[in-house]
């Protein structure tokens, strides 16, 4: 008699014994057993996002020296650059005080493309680690330590971002005209959810299934939006399979967001909300219940339904362009491509309006400041951010300056400064 084995489940049980092997090696580790220890205190913990946020460091600086020589000069980069360019990059120069021609705008996308990859791994990693958790692949400890490494990875990664930026801002010369406060209190919003709860959350919650599956959807939720934005910054609209391309993607992203700050996220903090309510841990109770329905109300009012609008807006466009007879005139057929780049421009923006709206605050506070002080200086953010001469707030600059990303920011302002463009009198 012959036994006949699934070759699927040898190859399936082999890998896994393999995981499992490479993985006690690294418990061996001093850094890498605090992952895996359940018993892990908090000056753990914060040890190793420490190390991780120089692991980030490190990795976003060779990445870039691995990246960026292989893409610099391509065709299709710098058409993509251009194109940047038409659908707000030449605003958010303007914006910081630095107007660029369109040559040396693509020389700097270029420049910055590679660290936006860089950014997208990190989500991308993120979003794996915890996929073991969510769908019970190993051992349960090792689930729940590597969804906790997620948290964790993005805490050390927020932290690295916001070291860099404090510290352009206090220590380098000009730091104060290059990163304006408001710049700092934006970050610092935009960072806290993980860093006020992640820490407390992955001591006293790491075996949470809830907990695991919130990450994930964060996680998940950021790679698609950032995977989107770069692949659709390649693609030309006035081509109809690239606009093709263009509406699938965008349609995606707006689906996953729906799903993931939406109708999964509510889920997910009920639960959460209910399971401190149930072990009366009402310190978490409180704060937890506080952002779950602050970010709530954020991912609707600033992200979900601007996309929404923006996304209808854009496949309207998109109709009335594709629909032109051909014996359309030029001027009307280049009108009409005109103002469908702004959509798609404006759809490329629309997962950042959380933040551009938080911004908007910011600079009309800052405005108010300005007014009301009588030497009239202006010296963090240049005059066109504050508003028009009529006195209105320009809403189109804010929402210029925070197009791409804080990470495309924080490279523009790098690149301003290294190539002399930010004066620091």
């Amino acid at each position: 008699k012959f036994s006949i084995c699934d070759p699927c489940s040898i190859q399936a049980t082999t890998t896994s014994n393999s995981i499992n092997m490479i993985i006690q090696i690294l418990q061996e580790l001093p850094i890498i057993s605090i992952i895996f220890d359940e018993n892990a205190t908090a000056t753990d913990l914060l040890q190793l996002v420490v190390c991780i946020a120089l692991f980030w460091t490190v990795f976003f600086f060779f990445f870039g020296m691995a990246v960026r020589p292989l893409v610099k000069g391509k065709a299709w980069l710098a058409a993509a650059g251009s194109r940047d360019y038409d659908r707000g990059g030449k605003e958010l120069y303007e914006a910081l005080g630095c107007p660029v021609s369109r040559e040396e705008f693509i020389e700097r996308f270029e420049d910055q493309w590679p660290w936006m990859q860089g950014v997208l791994t990190q989500h991308m990693l993120g979003g794996f680690l915890c996929v073991p958790a969510i769908f019970g692949i190993g051992d349960k400890n090792i689930q729940a330590s590597l969804a906790c490494l997620s948290v964790l990875s993005e805490m050390g990664w927020e932290v690295s971002d916001m070291v860099g930026w404090i510290y352009t801002r206090w220590f380098t010369p000009g730091g104060k005209i290059k990163v304006p406060l408001g710049i700092v209190i934006l970050l610092g919003l935009h960072h806290s959810l993980t860093i006020t709860l992640g820490l407390p959350m992955v001591l006293h919650y790491r075996d949470n299934h809830y907990l695991h599956w919130l990450t994930f959807d964060l996680q998940f939720a950021g790679a698609v939006g950032l995977f989107v934005t770069e692949y659709t910054k390649l693609l030309d609209v006035s081509k109809p399979k690239e606009l093709r391309q263009f509406q699938a993607l965008s349609g995606f992203a707006l689906v996953v967001i729906v799903i993931t700050r939406a109708f999964h996220w509510v889920y997910l903090c009920s639960q959460l909300i209910m399971t401190w309510y149930q072990e009366k841990a009402w310190t978490f109770f409180v704060v937890g219940t506080l952002c779950s329905l602050s970010f709530s109300v954020f991912n609707w009012v600033f992200c979900i339904e601007p996309f929404y609008k923006r996304f209808v807006k854009f496949m309207k466009m998109s109709q009335e362009y594709t629909s032109l007879p051909a014996e359309t005139d030029a001027k009307t057929r280049r009108a009409s491509l005109v103002s469908l780049q702004e959509a798609a421009g404006n759809v490329m923006i629309s997962q950042d309006d959380m933040n551009a709206e938080l911004a908007e605050l910011l600079l009309q506070l800052q405005q108010t400041s300005r007014t009301a002080n009588k030497s009239g200086r202006r010296d963090t953010l240049p005059p066109s951010m504050f508003g028009s001469r009529s006195g209105r707030p320009r809403r189109r600059s804010s929402n210029v300056l925070l197009r791409s990303s804080m990470g495309n920011l924080s490279v523009a302002l790098n690149q301003l400064h290294l190539a002399g463009g930010v004066k620091d009198d």
